[in-house]
């Protein structure tokens, strides 16, 4: 399996967790031809109306190395009664096979996985550009801290302006080379991130959180991700 390179943002109304979730599905495309991923996903999306609570969000991925996922679907399921009826719908709605037919010739999966949410905030929706940090963590009991410490003065400061939030990484990955949380940051668009990117020296409180966590955690890469269409 090739290193993740997808965008870690769901959205949820509320950041209230539970082992029922809510939580993410994470489907990684390449593909050469996003135009007609559109498109097919556009007549899935007629064809086959999402049951309630479930959202779906097409992201392309940038600034992502050499790995080769291009496009990466975010499916949000608001607890496990929505996931078991979305995976049913797969075999029983003919627009999944008509999708299937569409996507077979110009799109190979990269990738799928679970996520569950840890902590978060802001409103997603209302973001277009977001930035993804990967890390092996050892210690998840002293990093969390560190992590709602450090996002208590991001989240006001300008240094993250929209959305943020952390999840665990669950089935489909391997640990040691694509870690075991993920945390971004949302931007309302392109121009307000690329002001944020050419801050030259961290923040005191970015400072701190590295001390805090240097020997706890492992840093797997850093990727963009930028919103294509969002279907609900």
């Amino acid at each position: 399996m090739k290193k993740i390179t997808f965008l870690i943002v769901i959205f949820f109304t509320s950041y209230s967790f539970s082992a029922d979730g809510p939580f993410l599905g994470l489907f990684g495309i390449k593909t050469d031809n996003p135009a007609a991923v559109v498109a097919a996903t556009d007549a899935l999306n007629k064809d086959c109306k999402n049951p309630e609570g479930v959202t779906v969000t097409l992201v392309a991925e940038a600034f992502n190395g050499s790995e080769p996922t291009t496009h990466t679907y975010l499916v949000g399921f608001p607890n496990n009664a929505a996931y078991v009826e979305w995976n049913n719908q797969i075999a029983s709605c003919a627009g999944w096979a008509k999708y299937f037919d569409a996507m077979n010739p110009i799109s190979e999966e990269t990738v799928s996985a679970l996520a569950f949410p840890l902590a978060g905030g802001g409103d997603a929706s209302k973001d277009t550009v977001f930035v993804n940090f990967f890390a092996n963590v050892s210690r998840p009991d002293k990093f969390f801290p560190a992590y709602e410490d450090l996002m208590e003065v991001a989240s006001t400061d300008g240094s993250c302006p929209g959305s943020w939030g952390l999840f665990a990484i669950g089935p489909g990955v391997t640990p040691d080379q694509f870690g075991t949380h993920i945390a971004f940051c949302g931007y309302p668009d392109l121009a307000t991130y690329m002001e944020q990117a050419q801050v030259r020296v961290p923040t005191k409180a970015f400072q701190r959180f590295i001390r805090k966590t240097f020997r706890i955690s492992e840093n797997k890469g850093v990727t963009n991700s930028f919103v294509v269409k969002r279907y609900e």
